[in-house]
């Protein structure tokens, strides 16, 4: 399979974190601005870029911050989601894209931002992309498991009082140290006003996290899985997401990389597959783990010994999975 036939595939990307999927050109622009030492490739790569599975959450929380540190403004944001954009388009082909980001994750470095001039700013360069390219892009808002029930309260109707501007609402962070039927409520609520509901999930590495997915399944209403890697451990669950249809947003090279899988060959995408499991491939963090969506095209047929009709499976299921609406799809992609 020749890479350009896999680059110009029509694709979908349902779990990407904005924050996190910067161009790295851009960045390093940033960072020098602010005085950080990392005009070398290899000073750069160290400080914002996870290349190899990673050793400990400092570390990865380390790059984490410092991407944080240098999205300061609204300007940068705005950059941001249109490069995030434009490069998943001239990149991968992608036509259907979900972006993802917490109000909260900024904010909380940077007083100065302001939530709602923050997402004008998002909404500008989602504009500019889909004015330039044949895409379209839907916002979910994102829940941090780590901020209390109050705090996510607060976010949670904020969300809802902006929803013209949202398709969905997620949670995210440490699902080992902070379950997620704290917050059911704020996602049922949700729920009923009309969003699309996913919830990270069955992530890491640990025993009876499969069980996750079903609490987010049945507490907070979960229309589809953030990762779920960990559904391959149980057998009940995956038979009750192949029984319900319920899509996975996977994310292979992320999950190598967080090591919630050994490696690319060990992952359960193509067994999930098979047992009947609506899979879709997702980048995650496309900027701070230096990855396509092609790329990861790549990946799964190499590793896992996937063929083009596979994947464009996938993307079939996620394009019926996608929270954007049908219209808006049937204008850049029609049946």
């Amino acid at each position: 399979m020749r890479y350009d036939d896999l680059k110009r595939m029509p694709k979908v990307e349902l779990h990407c974190h904005l924050e996190l999927a910067f161009r790295k050109s851009t960045l390093r622009r940033w960072a020098l601005d602010k005085g950080m030492e990392v005009a070398r490739e290899e000073d750069f790569d160290r400080e914002f870029l996870i290349k190899a599975p990673m050793d400990d959450l400092p570390t990865v929380l380390h790059k984490f911050l410092n991407t944080r540190d240098v999205i300061d403004t609204e300007a940068k944001v705005e950059q941001l989601t249109f490069e995030a954009c434009e490069d998943m388009f001239l990149q991968s082909n992608v036509r259907i894209l979900e972006l993802r980001y917490a109000p909260s994750f900024l904010l909380d470095a940077h007083p100065t931002m302001d939530a709602d001039r923050m997402l004008e700013a998002i909404l500008r360069g989602m504009a500019r992309a889909e004015a330039a390219y044949p895409m379209v892009v839907g916002l979910i808002g994102l829940l941090q498991r780590i901020k209390s029930v109050k705090d996510n309260a607060y976010w949670c109707d904020w969300i809802l009082e902006h929803k013209a501007h949202f398709v969905g609402m997620d949670l995210a962070d440490d699902e080992v140290s902070y379950p997620a039927y704290p917050f059911a409520t704020l996602f049922q609520k949700a729920k009923n006003q009309g969003l699309g509901i996913t919830v990270h999930a069955g992530e890491p590495h640990v025993p009876g996290a499969a069980k996750n997915i079903l609490i987010a399944l049945d507490e907070l209403g979960a229309d589809r899985i953030g990762h779920g890697v960990q559904a391959i451990h149980d057998a009940g669950v995956v038979a009750r997401l192949a029984k319900d249809g319920v899509p996975l947003e996977l994310c292979p090279w992320s999950n190598v990389l967080t090591r919630a899988v050994l490696d690319l060959k060990s992952h359960p995408f193509k067994r999930l597959m098979d047992a009947g499991v609506r899979t879709t491939l997702n980048t995650d963090d496309p900027g701070v783990m230096d990855i396509t969506l092609t790329q990861e095209c790549e990946n799964l047929i190499q590793h896992l010994n996937l063929r083009l009709e596979d994947l464009e499976r996938c993307n079939k299921w996620a394009r019926q999975a996608s929270f954007i609406s049908k219209q808006r799809i049937q204008q850049v992609w029609p049946d």
